[in-house]
């Protein structure tokens, strides 16, 4: 259910299809320094993953890192009442019935003492934030770069090969052109760069256990 990555950082999968394309979809949790837990991109919580959460402390931040990642934004937050939640300006607007704070432009006391943030810039209907994980040097993306190390099944395969993108992370056509001003993502790509990464966590498909600087800089070199 909880796959440990590394001290005080957890994922949890569920599958998820698009269009035929097997992409799966990744939460990610922190602990703070705090004791408390950080949820980056929300998944169905069932009772399952929820007692698995629940062992390894309380949530006290609830994150839908962009405008896309915010479907179980609710159901956590109805779960976990004292947890605060934030979200990227696209998800808040899709949600006037929840009490959520946009992610700050600088890391918010909560986590400051464990991550830092970045905003990638460029792709407004996006809108995505990055995050860091100082301790275990783990860059943690949602939508920016997907990574299929195997293909999941034949269409996705085929997806992939013709779009030169299986076994090595990168930007798909679909977020490609989300970009729309790419001297302002190249800019935040830069920023990004600058942190000391090496494994680099994604909402879909695999991770990418090491090397990730120069995957991220390959990824976003068309920029």
């Amino acid at each position: 259910m909880l796959q440990t990555i590394d001290t005080n950082l957890w994922t949890a999968t569920q599958p998820l299809s698009m269009l035929g394309l097997q992409i799966g979809a990744r939460m990610t949790i922190v602990r703070l320094g705090s004791g408390g837990l950080l949820v980056h991109a929300p998944i169905a919580l069932t009772p399952e993953l929820r007692a698995a959460i629940d062992s390894l402390g309380p949530v006290q931040a609830v994150i839908a890192p962009n405008s896309m990642h915010h479907l179980f934004l609710g159901p956590f937050l109805a779960a976990y009442p004292s947890a605060r939640g934030y979200a990227a300006p696209g998800a808040i607007a899709k949600h006037p019935e929840l009490q959520l704070e946009s992610i700050p432009k600088n890391p918010d006391l909560l986590w400051a003492g464990d991550l830092d943030q970045v905003e990638l810039e460029g792709a407004p209907k996006l809108g995505e934030v990055a995050f860091f994980h100082r301790a275990s040097r783990t860059l943690i993306l949602t939508d920016w770069v997907f990574y299929f190390a195997q293909a999941p099944n034949w269409l996705t395969g085929l997806y992939l090969r013709l779009s030169r993108a299986l076994g090595k992370p990168t930007q798909t056509a679909v977020m490609k052109s989300l970009i729309k001003d790419r001297a302002a993502a190249r800019a935040s790509v830069e920023r990004l760069l600058q942190w000391d990464f090496d494994r680099v966590v994604m909402s879909h498909r695999d991770i990418l256990p090491s090397g990730g600087k120069e995957a991220v800089r390959a990824a976003t070199a068309w920029l």
